[in-house]
């Protein structure tokens, strides 16, 4: 692969094995195209946190399943530049092995859908000398904390190398030594990740002196905001004590107190802004017991103030019915992100997703949900004759995903899932177009007079029989109304006159970008 996180580093030479993805398709999506747009949905939806002046040193990030504290994540990731950092420390608790010490891996690579990020086996190997750190084996393999933040660091910086530390029992003298070998790799191009969730509460944790979990939350909120204020002002010992004394359920502790060591030499002036910061209890549907309060907070070489931190997680919202029309740019680039996605998933190529994602970065209606169709169509004149234009064609009629989401995933599953044909494989990419139709919020109509050709998009309903065609199908084979419905009866499974009695129609209008020409064969 040559996208995110791909390629060789100057500092990683060939070691041990490639360390397999232990997480994709369960804490985060497996689909390369779907893992990148993801990513950066989940940095735009973060816009509101805050953006401190300078460079990030080191960045605090929680390590649960992106659907629990992905935006809580993605509010620091969204503050590193593109390829502002060769090198990548992520320090973390061990979650699958007891040990003294440090955890270092002799991995050559750790492996992610969006390619394999090497490791820098130069700077492995000095951690090691520092006598606090070696090779454990078995606590890497299936470690969380380190990879889920992997495919962020790939979609935000592109390539770099990777140093992954794991933390185990160790008091205040090992974190300060262990702080001045970490020091030593500080060169302006290197970024210290923090891998932690705050409180774990509740009974699956063992841990509940407030009370029930949903009587418990503001007291939670206020033992983790002493927490964040000892990490905030570097206070290594203020921040060792409030753990003993509260027993704190912070599974990253012993790396905080590591960072904050750390940072006392490396950027001694430095103050924690913390940029987003709420529990998985607060998640939408949440139903459980027990919560994990996560945090993100950044650290610049200066003290600085970016503004108020995120306390709840962002809410998406669908389109509204009175929406004006997508900018014409802004669907030219939705098409590139469908052809992108298909590129990624299918050429094992993410470069065009990528840029096509980073151009809808600051686009707000990218992150509302929309329904999308994305439609593939034959080029070549003979294929069309034998066996018809179209090649794929699904959507959402109901809006489930943000919008560049929604566009990579409808064209995947147009490529991978219609049912009427086989699964379209790389080498046909060029010879296909791509076609994106955004739809309106769908409304029902009292008769099927109200249908107009060409304009509407129409959805079927006869009990449990259900058809849609998008606005451009009728006009493509002009069909007359009677002939469309007629054609959308026998799709939903009816006979072509069934639509006549008994039937629901509900209509919808959509924006159709065409691919143009030149830009269907792959970079």
């Amino acid at each position: 692969m040559t996208g995110p996180g791909h390629g060789p580093s100057a500092d990683a030479a060939p070691a041990g094995p490639v360390r397999p993805a232990a997480l994709a398709g369960s804490w985060y999506p497996s689909s390369p195209a779907i893992l990148l747009a993801t990513a950066r949905n989940l940095m735009r939806q973060a816009a509101a946190a805050p953006a401190p002046p300078g460079k990030p040193v080191a960045l605090v990030v929680p390590h649960a399943g992106w659907a629990y504290s992905g935006a809580v994540a993605a509010a620091a990731f969204r503050l590193l530049p593109r390829e502002a950092f060769a090198r990548v420390v992520v320090v973390a608790p061990s979650h699958h092995g007891a040990f003294g010490g440090y955890a270092l891996d002799d991995a050559s690579a750790y492996a992610t859908p969006l390619g394999e990020v090497p490791l820098d086996r130069a700077a492995v190997e000095g951690l090691k000398k520092a006598g606090l750190a070696r090779i454990v084996s078995g606590v890497t393999g299936p470690e969380h904390a380190v990879e889920i933040e992997l495919p962020f660091l790939q979609a935000a910086l592109g390539r770099f190398s990777l140093v992954p530390v794991l933390v185990g029992r160790v008091d205040a003298a090992d974190e300060a030594a262990f702080a001045e070998r970490l020091a030593k790799l500080d060169d302006g191009k290197t970024l210290f990740v923090f891998s932690s969730d705050l409180t774990h509460y509740g009974p699956r944790f063992d841990y509940a002196p407030f009370g029930p979990t949903e009587q418990a939350a503001g007291k939670i909120r206020s033992l983790d905001a002493e927490a964040l204020g000892h990490l905030s002002r570097l206070d290594a010992e203020a921040f060792r004590t409030f753990a003993r004394k509260t027993d704190a359920t912070i599974c990253g502790r012993d790396g905080l107190a590591t960072m904050l060591e750390l940072l006392r030499l490396v950027a001694p002036r430095s103050r924690g802004t913390l940029l987003a910061h709420w529990a998985s209890g607060e998640m939408p549907g949440s139903r459980d017991d027990s919560s994990v309060d996560y945090a993100a907070v950044s650290y610049a070489r200066e003290e600085g103030s970016g503004g108020v931190a995120m306390t709840r997680p962002p809410a998406m919202l669908p389109v509204p019915p009175d929406a004006p029309p997508l900018p014409e740019a802004l669907g030219r680039t939705l098409v590139r992100v469908a052809r992108g996605a298909l590129e990624a998933d299918l050429s094992d190529d993410p470069t065009r997703l990528d840029a096509a994602l980073r151009d809808l970065a600051d686009a707000r209606e990218a992150s509302r949900l929309q329904a999308v169709f994305v439609t593939l169509k034959k080029t070549d004149p003979l294929e069309i004759a034998r066996l018809g234009e179209l090649r794929g064609c699904i959507g959402q009629v109901v809006p489930t995903y943000p919008l560049d989401l929604a566009v990579a995933k409808s064209a995947l599953d147009a490529a991978l899932d219609d049912p009427r044909f086989p699964a379209v494989e790389a080498w046909e990419l060029p010879g296909l177009a791509v076609e994106v139709t955004v739809l309106s919020p769908i409304v029902p109509v009292s008769s099927w007079k109200e249908i107009r050709v060409g304009t509407h998009g129409v959805v079927l309903q006869k009990g449990p029989n259900r058809a849609l065609f998008l606005p451009q199908v009728a006009f493509e084979q002009g069909w007359t109304l009677e002939e469309t419905l007629g054609h959308l009866a026998q799709k939903a499974g009816l006979s072509r006159e069934a639509w006549r009695s008994g039937a629901k129609f509900s209509v919808f209008t959509g924006q159709v970008f065409h691919e143009e020409a030149s830009r269907r064969a792959p970079r």
